[in-house]
């Protein structure tokens, strides 16, 4: 027999004695004693006791009544009384344990905040990329070619800023100001992007034209298929495809499509080499366009003169050069300021 068996069986003895109904003080004192020798003495006699009380056994266990007519007044119940040990300190109050988690749930929860964290970090990061970027500008009148690491050239206009992010996962320029040619490289899983204003203009791989003054865009595509849609993915501005040869405006919330005839693209991409070609222009956007690319403005003060149609192609920085043929041409007079020429009669 184990030592807790031992304490067990004493402590049923001492339970089967106590209803015996020859319990005395003397057995009761007895009791209180072998309670109070140890703390295993105390902890089985209290389950034993309570057990005891609450089976169904006490009952067939106790002694049966007297059969005796007389009546005989049974004994009350003897109390249970439960002394310390006489050297046994205090023990402090026990505090709640506190409530944990279960041990999945934890894990979860610090999975969870980790993806949390990886993804703001990541989003930081690629707003970082996208803020810093590539920069290219030209110098009203100049041009200049840029070679982008997907294969992609962008040749930039007068007075044209861009900003440039491309790596390995995006692809996107925003045109902040003046006119790009953009030859893009085929790359299905990268679209190239260019946002312009409020315009957001996706191509795969093709050839095409975006100019930007103000709010106003204008996209002509040369070769290929692009898609002009908001920028900021307004729903109520259904997104535009364009294709060979076409050319679209947009401005607020409309888009204006317009087919383009071959040689018409071709005089809008004379820039490239550094000329403007006019067809039935009108003196007025003739005028508009050697503004772009010189210092010294042209100004066409009459109406009337200004609806003056004219053609050719002429150097974009020799803009004294046109002045000499307008007033061998049509006989008009030139009145130069320094900064400005002011065309007459």
């Amino acid at each position: 027999m184990t030592e807790v068996e031992r304490i067990e069986s004493a402590a049923a003895d001492w339970l089967a004695r106590r209803d015996s109904g020859t319990w005395t003080e003397a057995d009761e004192q007895k009791l209180d004693a072998w309670v109070a020798e140890s703390i295993a003495h105390r902890v089985a006699w209290l389950r034993l006791a309570s057990v005891w009380q609450r089976s169904d056994r006490l009952g067939v266990l106790r002694a049966p009544p007297p059969l005796t007519g007389t009546a005989t007044a049974k004994p009350a119940p003897i109390p249970i009384r439960i002394p310390l040990p006489a050297d046994a300190p205090a023990s402090a109050p026990r505090a709640a344990p506190a409530y944990r988690l279960p041990r999945f749930a934890t894990q979860r929860i610090a999975a969870g905040m980790l993806v949390v964290a990886a993804a703001c970090s990541w989003l930081g990061w690629r707003y970082t990329q996208d803020w810093k970027g590539e920069h290219y500008a030209t110098a009203v009148g100049a041009r200049q070619s840029v070679a982008l690491s997907d294969g992609s050239v962008l040749t930039l206009n007068t007075a044209t800023h861009v900003r440039a992010v491309v790596n390995g996962s995006s692809r996107k320029v925003w045109l902040e100001d003046g006119e790009a040619y953009f030859d893009i490289a085929h790359d299905k899983a990268h679209p190239f992007v260019v946002i312009a204003g409020d315009r957001r203009i996706t191509v795969l791989g093709t050839r095409f034209l975006v100019r930007r003054q103000g709010d106003q865009v204008n996209v002509t595509v040369e070769e290929g298929r692009v898609q002009i849609a908001s920028a900021q993915g307004a729903k109520e501005v259904a997104p535009t495809v364009l294709t060979r040869n076409q050319g679209a405006v947009a401005s607020a919330s409309s888009v204006l499509v317009m087919s383009k005839a071959p040689k018409q693209i071709d005089d809008e991409l004379s820039w490239r080499q550094g000329r403007l070609v006019f067809d039935q222009t009108t003196l007025g956007d003739a005028a508009a366009q050697f503004n772009r690319y010189n210092t010294r403005k042209l100004v066409i003060a009459d109406p009337a003169i200004a609806r003056i149609r004219i053609g050719g192609s002429f150097d974009a920085n020799n803009m004294s050069g046109f002045v000499a043929l307008l007033k061998q041409g049509f006989g008009l007079a030139a009145q130069d300021s320094g900064n400005e020429i002011r065309i007459s009669n």
